[in-house]
């Protein structure tokens, strides 16, 4: 057995790790040092393989200790092979334009060509052997022939046993002596083909094992880091899902690091969107799989609705590593997986809905026009002028009147908060809202109808509410037992499908309103392809296999006048935080976690911890500037783009709308300077578009860029270009006339760097270096001493190396910020950011920020600005303002989604065990004794008669009706005998349907049945809760009472799921085979987005 260095340092399977509470980066180095002691670089390939495997088997045999640090060891070693050494075996690798490397493939080929060896090749090939040790002696001979020294002999051996090899074989599968990896680490000189894994990464590998979520910055390599927790969990038994965040990431990772599992002996496979169930189940029995989010909780839900355990493909959810865990696990915890099937009905929205809602709509904007004209004529900071304030934020927080009052006075936005609030306690909102035609929230996330709204409404369209005509024609139904109860029940439906069209129409009203009001195209959503297209907020992409359900997406589609679509009954659904719950371990990476670290410990318990960089981090950020209007901003931003351009320093500019990017393209065209344009109506043009982002000169504009875990790489050499550059325009500015010209450096390398370009330069000056508070300021001069007084003017510039981020506007969310940010300097590079603002800014829109700023400053233009330590702690306090705000909706979403996914959980594990069932005839007769029951206290309640005749006599019918059976002979029998006889009826029909089966035949067509029933009882109680949340938004949020409102009311439904299951599932096995079993349809996936959109998240 191959000796394991290392194997005894820790105890206990749980491991060392859990063995002090709140394990940190201490414990995580202490660790580091003792795998960076263990080597294995003497190991071959096989050794390294043997064990893994050995640790493997000690595991099953439940003799393993702690297998950390010797498991990490092994893979750091086999990274370090298959991501370095490998490339040897690739000429064309840019690693091997060394000439010195291609010798040695030259010889190979040479030998190859002889007859000598083609001979020995295959003869050896028919000897059925595979070892490298068979081919070395089998080829020495030939090999001794042609003069190669030691080491040469080695690599040359080794590319022929290789080429030979992977003829037939993948090459992860080949395994090379020790003595190869020797051989080239002595060739390698100069490290070309090494691949040395950092600390960093390793750090991160053992947090995540840890269940932490690794907070490690853009380039330090996460993907690397998520392999060692991978193997080790692997070794443990485990299967492991690493969450990417789309099909693109989840192939490339999988193809990328598959060498090194599978050179391990690891098994890795990566689940795709293209894949049919019989791959997926092939790819979930490898131990590690890589997929996107949206892949594997489809999968979930569709095992969710499989009617035989021989369909489930996913197998246990043991072990989940998230990448980007923040938008994984916070920006997307509420948005529900959904799983809709059936052919889809295309929601019917009449013409006069659209009049109404189109003539509603113009009518609050007339409204809004005559508060803000109202407003105009009110005294100054009155009792009248802030009550028409409150009413103007609250008809539209949009309003452009509304924004400059609160813009000029910061006190007034109080002000209405406080007017707001002393009407909603005395109870007279109404007032407020009495002019309006519906009233939204200051957030823009939320709305609802007023009496005035409501009452226009069904001026058009009818009574929305008045049902209660139909509720007591259905009570009367249900108490009238004179009628046929076959009758009584085919008018019940009726009038329950009456109820359901006037509730339907109720819900209509208030998705039309949202989609017209709230919904903002370009910014929610874009019209492709005659097709509405929603925007993910997080990434700025177009997300074409996303919609809104409950007729929200046709309300758009209806608004943007394209085709209408089906929407598709919902079969199950879930949210993201939901479906991660269900694995045993979740641990995450992302560049952006500290910010959200109180979110990610109270929402899911888990510890964020930051490693610091490999490299010191050269960016510098700029404090953020605020102008007092857009159009200043956007001016600003331009003018800082042409200085950039002038010297080809890269510039990428983040903005948060479609629109706001347009605005800046087209100031770019008019100004004549070339630039990408990236947004979601061209995100199909995204990897040529961040390909040439990092070359010298170039300028792009990106909506939501910060989303989109995009590495821009720099040109090479481009940091010398620019320096260059500046270097030229200083010289020509003293040429035409200028005294002096300032270079202001932000760090002493970048200094050192514009030196160097200016005296490679020959620029007939003088230079002279300061330095200066948060600069290094170079000056060179006309003067030919330094310390002559300059003859002409003096330029002051900014010196910049490296990607410029721009950002046009400051987000509601720190961590989006920070991931622009980090869109520069990464792995050590030169970069800068800078932030520019302006008070119209979503984020400071109600929020003003005219106290205490200091004073202003103007630019060249002479555009007013606000810079400094105050701008920046008070941008800082909106933003924590605006996270705080968030995360409460996240929270309230959340109290909303919990309640039906405990419900979805538990009917899940129900529908599980129906599955795995050994004995269904039990079950049934649990199932009959259940009804028994519920019958005997429906027409019996508490053994008590009041009308004994007319009691028996609605027993007998609902017997005969459903089962078929003569139960006459029950009349006059002992009541305390009555459920145990009726059980006995009830089982005698079930009896003689199951004669014409075998028992086996039978078991299977009942559970099948029992699912089929349960399931579509199942549709239509999710859909009954979605009608609940939609009527606590009709006449708007009461808080605590509408949830707790919601929450028994769905429980009180999902209470009388059962009963509802048992009454239809019996009557139809009574009937069987009359009633067949339905051909269930594939299940169509889409990803909704509507609850968090009703619930204001």
């Amino acid at each position: 057995m191959i000796k394991i260095p290392g194997l005894n340092r820790f105890e206990g399977i749980p491991g060392a790790l859990g063995a002090r509470k709140g394990a940190d980066l201490d414990l995580g180095r202490d660790l580091l040092q003792e795998i960076r002691k263990l080597k294995f670089d003497s190991h071959s390939d096989l050794e390294l393989r043997d064990t893994i495997a050995s640790l493997a088997l000690e595991v099953q045999d439940r003799r393993g200790e702690v297998l950390l640090p010797t498991v990490f060891a092994v893979v750091n070693e086999s990274i370090s092979r298959r991501q370095g050494a490998w490339r040897f075996f690739y000429p064309a690798a840019p690693a091997m334009e060394n000439q010195r490397f291609h010798k040695y493939h030259g010889s190979a080929d040479r030998i190859f060509q002889t007859l000598d060896f083609q001979r020995t090749a295959r003869e050896w090939a028919d000897s059925g052997s595979k070892c490298w040790e068979s081919f070395d002696q089998a080829v020495a001979p030939v090999l001794g022939r042609h003069e190669l020294a030691p080491r040469e002999r080695i690599l040359v051996e080794t590319i022929l046993f290789v080429s030979q090899r992977s003829q037939s074989e993948y090459t992860a599968n080949i395994p090379l002596p020790a003595c190869f990896y020797r051989a080239l680490r002595e060739c390698d000189e100069e490290g070309q083909l090494a691949f040395q894994v950092t600390d960093q990464q390793i750090l991160g590998g053992i947090l995540l094992y840890q269940g932490k979520i690794v907070e490690m910055n853009s380039g330090e390599g996460k993907t690397i880091a998520a392999v060692f927790p991978s193997v080790l969990y692997a070794v443990y038994g485990k299967s492991v899902h690493v969450i990417t965040a789309n099909d693109y990431l989840a192939g490339r990772d999988a193809e990328w690091l598959a060498p090194v599992y599978e050179s391990l002996g690891v098994s890795v496979s990566v689940v795709l969107d293209v894949m049919d169930e019989s791959e997926r189940r092939f790819a979930y029995g490898k131990d590690v799989v890589y997929g996107a989010l949206r892949e594997f909780g489809f999968d979930f839900m569709r095992d969710n609705l499989k009617l035989s355990t021989s369909e489930i493909v996913q197998g246990n959810l043991d072990v989940a590593i998230v990448d980007e865990a923040d938008h994984a696990l916070i920006d997307e915890a509420n948005i529900p997986l959904i799983i809709s099937g059936g052919s889809g009905t295309t929601p019917k929205i009449s013409a006069k809905l659209r009049i109404a809602i189109e003539r509603m709509v113009d009518l609050q904007r007339a409204a809004v026009s005559a508060l803000e004209q109202e407003l105009e004529r009110a005294p100054s900071r009155s009792e009248a002028y802030f009550l028409v304030l409150t009413k103007l934020y609250l008809a539209d927080p949009d309003s452009r009147a509304l924004q400059q009052e609160f813009a000029g006075s910061p006190r007034c936005f109080r002000r209405a908060l406080r007017v707001l609030a002393e009407y909603r306690v005395d109870d007279e909102y109404d007032s407020l809202t009495s002019d309006l035609y519906y009233w939204i929230d200051g957030d823009g996330k939320s709305l609802c109808l007023t009496e005035k709204g409501l009452e226009f409404v069904e001026s058009l369209l009818g009574p929305l509410f008045e049902d209660f005509a139909v509720q007591e024609k259905l009570s009367a139904f249900q108490e009238d037992a004179d009628l046929p109860l076959a009758f009584r029940r085919k008018e019940m439906d009726k009038l329950n499908r009456q109820l359901a069209r006037k509730q339907d129409r109720m819900h209509q009203v208030v998705r039309m309103l949202w989609g017209y009001v709230l919904l903002k195209k370009d910014l929610d959503y874009l019209v492709r392809d005659d097709q509405v297209v929603l925007i993910d907020q997080h990434t700025g992409r177009g997300r074409p296999d996303t919609r809104y359900h409950y007729g929200l997406q046709a309300a758009l589609e209806v608004k943007e006048a394209v085709p209408v679509q089906p929407d598709h009954e919902v079969l199950g659904r879930i949210s993201v935080r939901g479906f991660l719950s269900q694995y045993g371990v979740v641990s995450g990476m992302t560049g952006t976690a500290m910010a959200a670290n109180n979110e990610f410990e109270r929402a899911y318990g888990l510890e964020v911890i930051a490693i610091p960089p490999s490299h010191p981090v050269k960016r510098t950020d700029l404090k953020p500037r605020m102008y007092f209007n857009k159009q200043d901003k956007l001016q600003a931003i331009v003018e800082e783009v042409r200085f950039c351009r002038r010297v080809g320093r890269p510039v990428l500019i983040g903005t948060h709308s479609i629109d706001e990017s347009e605005a800046i393209s087209q100031l770019l065209r008019r100004d004549g300077i070339q630039h990408n344009l990236l947004s979601a109506a061209n995100d199909l043009e995204e990897d040529r578009i961040i390909e040439g982002a990092g070359r010298f000169g170039a300028v792009t504009v990106a909506t939501d860029m910060a989303g989109r875990g995009t590495d821009i790489i720099l040109e090479p050499g481009l940091d010398r270009h620019i320096a260059d550059a500046y270097a030229t325009m200083a010289g020509k500015l003293l040429a035409e006339g200028v005294g002096a010209v300032t270079l202001k450096c932000q760090t002493n390398d970048a200094a050192q760097m514009l030196l160097a370009a200016i005296n490679t330069g020959n620029l007939d000056c003088s230079i002279a270096t300061a330095k200066c508070a948060g600069s290094i300021d170079i000056t060179v001069s006309a003067n030919k001493e330094s310390t002559q007084a300059p003859a002409g003017p003096v330029v002051s510039l900014e010196f910049g190396l490296g990607l410029y981020v721009i950002g046009a506007g400051t987000s509601d969310n720190a961590r989006v910020d920070h991931q622009l940010m980090g869109r520069s300097g990464r792995q050590g590079d030169f970069g800068a950011s800078r932030f520019f603002s302006s008070s119209e800014d979503r984020l400071s829109r109600f929020r003003p920020s005219g106290e205490g700023l200091g004073g202003t400053t103007t630019d060249l233009a002479g555009r007013a600005f606000r810079e400094g330590e105050p701008l920046t702690r008070h941008l800082e306090k909106l933003q924590r303002d605006a996270e705080r705000e968030a995360e409460s909706r996240r929270a309230r979403t959340e109290e909303y989604t919990r309640v039906l996914e405990a419900q979805s959980f538990a009917y899940y594990r129900t529908r599980k065990e129906i599955l795995r069932m050994d004995s269904f005839k039990l079950f049934l007769s649990s199932l009959v004794a259940e009804k028994a029951g519920q019958l005997a206290q429906k027409y019996f309640p508490a053994l008590l008669v009041d009308d004994y005749t007319r009691q028996f006599a609605g027993l007998r019918e609902e017997l005969e009706l459903d089962y078929k059976v003569v139960a006459s002979g029950l009349q006059g029998l002992d009541l305390n005998l009555l459920e145990e006889e009726i059980a006995i009826l009830i089982g005698a029909r079930l009896e003689r349907s199951r004669a014409r089966f075998t028992s086996e035949e039978f078991e299977k067509l009942g559970k099948l049945l029992y699912l089929q029933t349960g399931d579509e009882l199942w549709r239509e109680h999710m859909s009954q809760v979605q009608s609940l949340i939609l009527g606590t938004q009709l006449m708007g949020h009461n808080g605590r009472d509408d949830l707790a409102a919601y929450t028994v009311s769905s429980f009180e439904s999902y209470k009388s799921l059962q009963d509802r299951i048992i009454d239809s599932f019996l009557p139809k096995l009574a009937a069987f085979p009359n009633d067949v079993v339905k051909e269930s349809q594939p299940p169509q996936i889409e990803l909704f987005e509507d609850v968090v959109r009703i619930l204001g998240a």
